[in-house]
């Protein structure tokens, strides 16, 4: 009787467990080149979803914590109807511009990200509140804001927290 009672406590423990990580983490499968080198199609990711939280039976999501500059995200594209991942490049009342094949934050050069193709938008452009610019970093394979315009806020998921898969390639993202 004891050692049932001891298992019973365990199993309910356990499934609690699981419970509260699959409240904070999702998984999300990383597909096609557009994160490259950072992230590679396959690569599996663990998202951190504490920053947006649903607010039950309404299609609004609240935002305990802006994104961060250079912070992988993960959010629902409208246009392609999947989920995407891509570096959050600009916050809102940022000025973006584009010209030379490089890309400028209120002035200052983004360094990173692999090439640049000329972006279908008019720059410079003021990021509107409640929106946030992204991109991916293979910039030349990467379907991101220069095509789709500024992100809004409740269309994001979580932000990356870390690659699980393939566990040789571990790492904890910030």
């Amino acid at each position: 009787m004891v050692i049932l009672n001891q298992f019973t406590k365990t199993l309910i423990l356990s499934i609690l467990f699981v419970v509260f990580i699959s409240f904070i983490f999702s998984s999300f499968e990383v597909k096609g080149r557009s994160m490259e080198p950072t992230l590679i199609s396959g690569d599996r990711v663990l998202v951190l979803n504490l920053n947006y939280i649903n607010i039950p039976f309404t299609n609004k999501k609240l935002i305990i914590q802006m994104p961060k500059k250079n912070s992988l995200l993960v959010f629902h594209s409208d246009e392609t109807d999947v989920d995407l991942v891509k570096r959050v490049i600009g916050l809102p009342n940022d000025e973006i511009d584009i010209r030379n094949n490089t890309v400028y934050v209120n002035g200052a050069i983004q360094s990173r990200g692999i090439s640049l193709t000329t972006p279908k938008n008019n720059f410079p452009i003021i990021i509107d509140e409640n929106c946030i610019f992204v991109l991916g970093d293979n910039r030349n394979y990467s379907n991101d804001s220069r095509y789709f315009g500024c992100v809004p806020l409740n269309k994001f998921k979580g932000e990356i927290a870390l690659r699980i898969w393939p566990i040789d390639k571990f790492k904890l993202f910030q």
